[in-house]
Order: C-alpha cells, then sequence, then structure tokens
C-alpha cells in the first residue's frame, strides 16, 4: 500500500560540520517536496520530487524537475540559473526515523535515516518549522502549480 508518513514534512537538514557542501530535503503534506544541494563553490541545484512510503519501509523519491545555477550571497535563492529541465530519477530506499546524536550538537535529535544517498547524504535532522512551495528557491524559475481541489461530492437521488 502506498502511504504519505505524516512523520517527514517539513524540512531535514544535513549534518554538514565543517563540509563544504550541504544537502536538505523538504516534504510537503500532499506529496510533493524537493532537494537542496549547495556547496561552497556557490553551485545551487534544486531537484523537485513527488514523495510517497509503501509498506515495505521504503521511501520513494520520483524527480519531476531540476534547476541548478549559482546561489546568491544576499538572498535564499538563485543569482542565476545555468540550466532547467525536466526530470525522471527514481529513488526507492529504505528509511527510519529515529532519535541520532547529531555531530553538530552532540545531542540525540530526531533524524531521517535513509539506507541510499540522496544529494550525497544518507542522514538528515529536523529543521524548524512547517515549509511551503514558496520556500523553494526553484519556484522562482518555475512557479509551482496549484494543487487541485477535490471535486464535490455527488448527491444522489
Amino acid at each position: 500500500m502506498i502511504h504519505l508518513d505524516g512523520r517527514l514534512p517539513g524540512s531535514w537538514r544535513s549534518a554538514s560540520m565543517g563540509a563544504m557542501e550541504t544537502t536538505d530535503l523538504y516534504f510537503l503534506p500532499d506529496g510533493r517536496g524537493w532537494s537542496r544541494y549547495e556547496s561552497i563553490s556557490k553551485a545551487l541545484d534544486i531537484g523537485r520530487f513527488r514523495w510517497h512510503c509503501t509498506d515495505a519501509r521504503l521511501l520513494v523519491l520520483r524527480y519531476t524537475w531540476r534547476v541548478h545555477g549559482a546561489w546568491a550571497p544576499d538572498v535564499d535563492g538563485f543569482a542565476v540559473v545555468h540550466d532547467s529541465r525536466p526530470d525522471d530519477e527514481l529513488i526507492e530506499t529504505g528509511y527510519r526515523v529515529a532519535p541520532d546524536r547529531s555531530p553538530m550538537s552532540g545531542v540525540a535529535e530526531t533524524a531521517l535515516l535513509l539506507d541510499q544517498d540522496v544529494d550525497f547524504e544518507t542522514t538528515f535532522y529536523r529543521g524548524p518549522g512547517a515549509v511551503t512551495p514558496a520556500d523553494d528557491p526553484s519556484a522562482a524559475v518555475l512557479p509551482y502549480q496549484p494543487v487541485p481541489r477535490p471535486a464535490p461530492p455527488r448527491r444522489t437521488p
């Protein structure tokens, strides 16, 4: 059976400590999301995906769009876009949400632990607050379409 694990929506940050790259994952409650990879060289790569989980405890990420460019030093977004294109990468990975000692704080934090790398990382720690499509830096390049509203229920005679 396919479902959306209610523990995943929100932001998840990689545990970069002195690293020159970071990866973050963002899950929206409606099954959309994105990964964000950035480096000290100013590379910024956003990969949009659709996500769901299976009864076999697999997290499935189906990438749909990729935007690559350079991040802007004064805003949370792109200074320049080098490439924006459809993507169809599929990642199926085992996952669990559990306490894990963060190398950044040294204390146990809620972690998303993956069996397979997503943008070079397998361990992500819960970030602050909820996220919306407007938080995605690629939304300025390719705006999100509104989520279709369900049809009204049919009246039975």
